[in-house]
């Protein structure tokens, strides 16, 4: 049997993981979000320095 101690400190254990696991998984969404806006910005090149290089 397990005395009054051991049973908080398991509790402490799971709340703490169960915080950890969502703090990685908000940390990876947001990582997700920024990485797939800097990928899907597009600069504008001006027509004629496309012109330019072609030659």
């Amino acid at each position: 049997m397990k005395n009054m101690s051991e049973r908080m400190v398991e509790g402490i254990k799971d709340q703490l993981s169960k915080t950890m696991g969502r703090l990685a998984i908000k940390t990876g969404e947001v990582t997700m979000e920024t990485s797939c806006l800097m990928f899907g910005y597009e600069p504008s090149i001006p027509q004629e320095l496309l012109k330019s290089s072609s030659k």
